[in-house]
């Protein structure tokens, strides 16, 4: 799939058709499958797993655990001496040979996490930047769809004519009103219920 270059006489997302926005949710989707395809084999945690991680630790101990591996690592193809003390720990790095502490494998890891970490951070603030663009149209939309709604409200009243038409709007306009004061209604029996401790 080809990808179109954002040029000066581009149009501003405001202005694009729905036709053109669904072009470019594909489009944009189709990126997002190409970076999964980019990182196989990553691992999702599911939350409880992700609150108890001890990989939340690696902020501050990394640059710690980068210079114990740097003096573990082969140096002109010889293992230094000591890291044969390490060897002990072989069956805990996961690695391919539990006889040996694979220094070379956690460094490696080092680099994958810090280059993942990177990848995430643009990706959580494209996230942000797509929230915050939901959050700015949709005030744009509120504002004045509130007041329509409240003009379609005295024009039905007036005319029964457009009462039919405007019915399907108004109608489920009338449904969320009544179910969000049912929720509230229901929130308050519940704490009026509610034990005191």
């Amino acid at each position: 799939m080809a990808t179109k270059k954002p040029g000066a006489t581009e149009r501003e997302i405001d202005e694009l058709t729905r036709d053109e926005l669904d072009e470019r949710l594909t489009l944009t989707m189709h990126h997002v499958d190409e970076i999964r395809r980019l990182w196989p084999g990553m691992v999702r945690l599911p939350e409880i797993e992700r609150r108890a991680s001890m990989g939340r630790m690696l902020g501050q101990l990394g640059p710690q655990l980068r210079l114990l591996f740097d003096v573990l690592l082969e140096k002109d193809g010889e293992e230094p001496e000591i890291a044969k003390l390490f060897h002990v720990l072989g069956g805990l790095d996961q690695g391919n040979d539990p006889e040996r502490f694979e220094a070379e494998l956690l460094a490696r890891r080092l680099d994958r996490i810090e280059i993942e970490q990177r990848v995430g951070d643009a990706l959580a603030d494209l996230a942000r930047h797509f929230a915050d663009d939901v959050l700015n149209t949709g005030e744009m939309v509120i504002g004045p769809g509130l007041l329509a709604l409240e003009l379609a409200r005295s024009v039905s009243k007036a005319n029964p004519e457009l009462r039919a038409v405007l019915a399907p709007a108004l109608d489920a306009f009338r449904d969320l009103t009544r179910n969000a004061r049912r929720r509230l209604a229901e929130q308050h029996a519940d704490t009026a219920a509610a034990p005191e401790k």
